[in-house]
């Protein structure tokens, strides 16, 4: 049974992108079949992974065009797929309501056509349509949270996102998170792992992502951290990370 996720954040900068490549390839290695999803109008994803998205179809091809997924999809790495972003993605967010309830359902129906083990999706850091679309289609959200206050303090916002969603569908997400940018020598770094961890008790990933230069500039290559530095600490956490997602290991 394909595990369906979308990795959400309304706060930009707290490495939900990072993740969503990271994990996914990190997944592949392990010999699961992933497809990841770029619903980022700014193709992020599509970038880190080396893509070119001005060469390539896109989700909005499938969401907004009616084309088929074989012309959209990319093999990225082995066992890794990737649907791009597409060129005019932006677009969806400014379609009228009556439309939006069939491109949500067509976002469904792309997911139901993959036949893998994991589809993970990145999210726009916003609370727009594309957002709703992606907590339609799924059944788990991952979320990152960057080891600093500002970050947990705006956390009720997407919460409440979430549980109003929850409401309106009756359709109930699994919650989890995951510490990025984490400082182990710092204590605020902690406290706020700490304070996370009590706030959600066995929703929170046992592996943190450190911060490292690593982690950091990987994208710039179009390679995951693991390809860019094989061995940093880095590619060990985001390794580890998936090790937590597949059994659901918590803190």
């Amino acid at each position: 049974m394909t595990r369906k996720i979308a990795v959400i954040n309304q706060k930009g900068g707290v490495g939900k992108t990072t993740t969503t490549a990271n994990l996914g390839y990190m997944l592949a290695q392990k010999g699961y079949k992933v497809t990841l999803i770029d619903l980022d109008p700014q193709g992020s994803l599509t970038i880190s992974l080396g893509v070119n998205w001005q060469e390539h179809l896109g989700i909005e091809d499938l969401l907004l065009h009616d084309d088929e997924l074989k012309n959209v999809i990319v093999e990225g790495r082995k066992n890794l797929r990737l649907i791009p972003c597409g060129n005019n993605l932006g677009q969806a967010e400014h379609i009228d309501k009556k439309s939006s309830s069939t491109i949500a359902k067509k976002l469904k129906d792309v997911l139901s056509q993959l036949d893998d083990d994991y589809v993970l999706i990145d999210c726009p850091p916003s609370s727009g349509f594309l957002i709703v679309c992606a907590l339609y289609a799924i059944d788990e959200v991952l979320i990152p949270i960057s080891s600093d206050y500002l970050t947990l303090h705006g956390l009720s916002h997407l919460l409440g996102t979430l549980k109003g969603f929850e409401e309106r569908l009756k359709h109930d997400i699994k919650k989890w998170f995951v510490v990025t940018r984490f400082h182990p020598r710092r204590r605020l770094s902690q406290d706020v792992k700490d304070k996370l961890i009590s706030y959600f008790p066995d929703q929170v990933l046992k592996t943190s992502i450190r911060e490292t230069t690593a982690v950091a500039e990987s994208p710039s290559f179009g390679l995951t951290v693991e390809e860019h530095q094989k061995g940093s600490n880095g590619a060990n956490d985001y390794r580890d990370l998936a090790d937590d997602f597949c059994i659901g290991r918590t803190c």
